[in-house]
């Protein structure tokens, strides 16, 4: 008798599990234990699977689609899952599948916190040698100046160097839906869109029309963007610019006087 593997297969924040049993399909909000007796087919096709529902009657299919896996996972899990499905299936799969949801994961440890301690260290090191073989006794001074102001510049390029990278990829690389107006939460406007499995979401916005384009990253379908205007795409390139010139130049000037220092 063949040993059924256990198989793993994740796209973006998806992940399929599958040991001989149930598949179960984890999402971040969500988690569907699918018997293998609710399965009609999987369907493999370079970088994504579907879990295909057997249904009755005229009623459509439920489908479960993961994207951004790898092509040979692909091909692996679609074979074993195939394999094990039970020779008379359920007439509709719908039916027996659960879901439920994940508990709140505990507080994440905060790996930058001994990066951050190791920086401040450095950064106080360099300033005592800066005022006690600088030049002139202000240097000390300006150097955390300068770092202030390295600090600044990366805060900018990681918050709007993002979003201007999400605002050029996902219009030209994700998947584009329409967003339709739901209610209101705290004056925001809730938008309702749903994904290419069928799954549903929402996204807020402080205001807009009654329909609105949204687009998202098949692989974290949850997470859209409603597609900026030129000038705003053109604006927050700037400002990652400009994020990236004070960084720079900061670090520039706080190594000139690390060097004066050195040098009496």
């Amino acid at each position: 008798m063949t040993a059924t593997p256990s198989l793993v297969l994740r796209g973006g924040e998806s992940v399929l599990r599958f040991a001989g049993g149930p598949v179960t399909l984890h999402r971040p909000d969500k988690e569907h234990h699918i018997p293998l007796a609710a399965i009609s087919f999987v369907h493999a096709e370079g970088r994504s699977v579907a879990i295909v529902l057997t249904a009755s009657g005229a009623n459509e299919p439920t489908i479960y689609r993961v994207a951004g896996v790898s092509e040979a996972g692909a091909l692996a899990f679609a074979d074993a899952v195939t394999a094990a499905l039970p020779e008379v299936p359920a007439p509709d799969g719908a039916e027996l599948v659960t879901t439920s949801t994940p508990g709140a994961p505990g507080p994440r440890r905060a790996r930058w916190k001994p990066v951050a301690v190791a920086v401040v260290a450095v950064l106080v090191a360099l300033d005592v040698f800066i005022a006690l073989n600088g030049p002139r006794g202000e240097y000390a001074v300006v150097f955390w100046m300068a770092a202030a102001f390295a600090a600044t510049g990366v805060l900018l390029v990681r918050s709007a160097g993002r979003e201007a990278y999400r605002q050029w990829r996902l219009p030209r690389h994700g998947i584009t839906v329409v967003g339709e107006f739901s209610h209101y939460t705290n004056d925001r406007k809730v938008y309702r869109y749903t994904d290419a499995t069928g799954a549903g979401h929402t996204y807020t916005a402080t205001s807009g029309p009654d329909a609105i384009e949204l687009a998202y990253d098949p692989r974290a379908p949850e997470r859209a963007i409603q597609p900026d205007t030129p000038y705003g795409r053109v604006m927050g390139g700037l400002v990652t610019l400009l994020g990236c010139v004070m960084a720079a130049g900061s670090v520039a000037a706080a190594g000139a006087l690390v060097l004066a220092a050195a040098r009496g």
